[in-house]
């Protein structure tokens, strides 16, 4: 191969008369060369000619051997592990002389893995939804996790939904499915999924024979369900990159949050701004003006949502906590001993006792992260004061930003003490009102009860120190008939999503 310039001094060569002797002289290149390029039949960029592939006599038997090998091995493990064309040359190569390239050639021709073509699809407003599950990182408490996404797009106007899960169980499948019509404002006719074990009991594509529960749902809100061939992923169309696409707009950079509620918020918000802003090639408008006309076709949500929770009981030990997936839950003391019914969705552990709801726990990520509230222990904690430095519910307990961060910042060797002296001081005051106070004094960067104290007096409040300090002196100054645990309830339910607890 020569480059182009010297094939520029060649043809002029030829040009001024020269000859081929004289060229390769004067050039310092062989003649064979000079004679190539002489009259411009051939080009310096032109490709090399390969030799046709030529097969082996033995083709036939060769390919029966390798089928025969690779039914034998049918049933052995796959992922690393399994038999592929290296293994069936090293198999075979004592018996046919050929050479581990002709091994590949000839086990993708028998396996069939020439790419096959598909039709691009096209769909009408409403006519459909198409869904996938993949893994993304998240950074929950400023650790990094691996946690299971459930993605959503209307293929018509490619508006997208993400949910991310703590697991993809059939509560989860089913609660993120229904999330997804909601924030789409109506649902699909059809709904085209994968042969999630979740939905199909056995069976794939039109064979598919459905999960009892997936059938309740699927009736529930009406659409008709079409599920996958095996190994045909192409059916979906528009879901074929759903997965990267989601990974891309919605986590990147990286969402983090104190638990999966705080990360979906983050995720919802980006999903939301993919909408508004997005428009995809080949699609005659942007994202956000075909989604508000797709909106108009999707059929009603139902006058209720399906309850999707999980259900479970659980007794309630002498710690004032029950357990549930290999982490603790506390409720009031009054509960020891009951057994309680649970009710589990993606982000929520309510517990429940004769129909009533005793408390609505936030479902952490990680196993083990025990949901101490400080509250449920505060009567015993009242009577057992030489226990409060060593309390886990204080140490560890779940409690709103303010009153974390208070615990964090407070350096005094009896700031479990204070921390509790201020937890105590919700059972008489307005929630809004202490968390207040408690942002003011962690502000100071050495937060104490006395600050808090301090920034309650500044708001006309002199009288709650009194009444926690020196309950008898303070009875000329405030009359309490009765604890008001209801405002303590309220200060827990403040920033961590409990406020809006179903009612018994």
């Amino acid at each position: 191969m020569i480059d182009t310039e010297t094939y520029a001094q060649i043809r002029k060569c030829k040009a001024r008369g020269l000859s081929q002797k004289k060229a390769a002289a004067l050039l310092g290149i062989s003649r064979n060369t000079v004679r190539r390029y002489w009259d411009g039949a051939h080009t310096p960029d032109e490709p090399k000619a390969y030799p046709a592939t030529v097969d082996s006599p033995q083709k036939e038997q060769i390919m029966e051997a390798l089928a025969a090998y690779f039914e034998k091995y049918k049933g052995y493990p796959h992922g690393k592990q399994r038999v592929n064309a290296k293994t069936a040359w090293e198999e075979l190569r004592e018996t046919y002389p050929v050479g581990a390239s002709t091994i590949r050639r000839y086990v993708r021709e028998l396996m069939g893995k020439n790419p096959e073509g598909f039709i691009p699809l096209d769909f009408e407003p409403g006519e459909a939804m198409q869904v996938d599950w993949c893994d993304v990182k998240v950074n929950i408490k400023g650790n990094i996790w691996k946690a299971p996404l459930y993605c959503a797009v209307l293929p018509y106007s490619f508006a997208i939904f993400a949910m991310i899960m703590p697991n993809m169980k059939t509560p989860c499948f089913l609660e993120a499915t229904a999330e997804a019509m909601a924030f789409y404002g109506g649902i699909p006719r059809k709904i085209h999924f994968d042969n999630l074990k979740t939905a199909v009991f056995s069976g794939s594509g039109k064979h598919a024979v459905k999960q009892e529960r997936f059938a309740a749902f699927e009736a529930h809100y009406a659409f008709e369900s079409a599920f996958m061939n095996a190994d045909a992923g192409n059916e979906k169309g528009n879901v074929e990159n759903l997965c990267s696409l989601v990974r891309q707009v919605a986590f990147v950079p990286m969402p983090k949050g104190e638990n999966l509620r705080e990360v979906q918020d983050v995720v919802l918000t980006r999903c939301l701004d993919y909408i508004r802003f997005h428009k995809v090639r080949d699609h005659a408008a942007p994202v956000a003006p075909m989604f508000a006309e797709e909106r108009l076709k999707l059929m009603p949500l139902p006058a209720k949502p399906f309850e999707a929770y999980a259900d479970a009981q659980a007794v309630v030990r002498t710690d004032l906590t029950f357990r549930y997936d290999e982490t603790k839950y506390s409720v009031p003391q009054e509960y020891i001993g009951k057994t309680l019914s649970l009710r589990i969705t993606s982000y929520r552990v309510e517990a429940w006792h004769k129909g009533a709801l005793v408390y609505a726990h936030t479902r952490p990520f990680a196993k083990g992260d025990h949901q101490y509230i400080p509250g449920h222990y505060l009567p015993l904690l009242e009577k057992r004061p030489r226990a409060v430095p060593n309390a886990a519910p204080l140490k560890f307990g779940a409690m709103p930003p303010e009153l974390d961060k208070f615990r964090k910042l407070n350096l005094g060797k009896d700031r479990f003490e204070q921390l509790m002296k201020v937890l105590l001081l919700g059972r008489q005051h307005d929630a809004d009102v202490l968390l207040r106070a408690v942002d003011y004094a962690n502000k100071t960067g050495t937060p104490t009860y006395d600050t808090v104290c301090f920034y309650l007096e500044a708001h006309g409040l002199q009288a709650c120190r009194a009444a926690i300090d020196n309950p008898g002196d303070a009875a000329d100054a405030v009359t309490v008939d009765k604890p008001q645990f209801e405002n303590y309830d309220m200060l827990m339910t403040k920033g961590d999503g409990r406020d809006d607890q179903p009612e018994g």
